[in-house]
């Protein structure tokens, strides 16, 4: 996968979430493919479901034993929740056809609305559903887990700076065992999440930059939205 990254002109996945202490991850860590293929690819198990099963069968574990060790709790079926984040469309410009230090400053904000929208998720957002029937809901303690991977075009080849923020169901309760996050908390709250982001580029940007944003009405009878100012709307169409 790395080779990929690199030849698609892509950083390496990272890392992101406060939920990766008890897995052994730290934050900014480079999010490897058998990692994610633990934790995505085979139904929620330990990114490092691999050495643990090999590490108990080498000391004469049973095989089913082992495999129950590199779980996190029940097997699940939608593993992951894909959250794409990208400025708007007057500060992506200015990312793509600014200097180099205008990109450094979008590039900065950007990371540091993804790290705040994050945060804002796990404390507000995130609950365990569990009990039956889901009946008792509970905030994951100690935070979520998260890869994030950065692209710089749009699938047209048009320069685009933008995040996926691949947020796993995972979550431990307070008495330590693993449950799985309520998605549809998740999806209830992306408009939230996208106007907070948005917010904190926006105003970022501005305070480095020297610039200012306006209302603009991109669809009729729509609420406006809030663009930099002096960037022509002919250039965003």
């Amino acid at each position: 996968m790395r080779e990929a990254q690199e030849q698609a002109g892509v950083p390496v996945g990272r890392w992101m979430g406060r939920g990766l202490a008890v897995l052994g991850l730290a934050p900014g860590e480079e999010a490897t493919e058998a990692q994610l293929r633990n934790l995505f690819g085979e139904r929620g198990r330990h990114p490092y479901a691999d050495r643990i099963e090999a590490g108990l069968l080498a000391k004469g574990a049973c095989p089913k034993k082992a495999f129950k060790a590199g779980a996190l709790g029940r097997r699940v079926t939608v593993t992951g929740v894909d959250f794409v984040f990208r400025p708007q469309p007057t500060i992506y410009l200015l990312w793509a056809l600014g200097d180099e230090e205008t990109r450094r400053v979008i590039e900065a904000a950007h990371e540091r609305a993804l790290e705040r929208v994050l945060e804002w998720t796990e404390d507000e957002v995130a609950v365990i559903r569990y009990s039956k029937d889901g009946i008792y809901r509970v905030g994951p303690p100690g935070g979520l887990v998260a890869a994030r991977f950065r692209h710089y075009e749009a699938r047209s080849g048009m320069p685009l700076l933008h995040d996926h923020l691949i947020l796993s169901v995972k979550g431990q309760r307070l008495d330590g065992k693993w449950g799985s996050i309520h998605t549809l908390a998740l999806h209830e709250n992306t408009v939230a999440a996208s106007a907070l982001y948005n917010e904190i580029v926006a105003a970022e940007v501005c305070e480095a930059l020297g610039l200012a944003t306006e209302p603009r009405t991109v669809t009729p009878g729509r609420r406006p939205v809030m663009e930099i100012a002096g960037v022509p709307h002919e250039l965003i169409r």
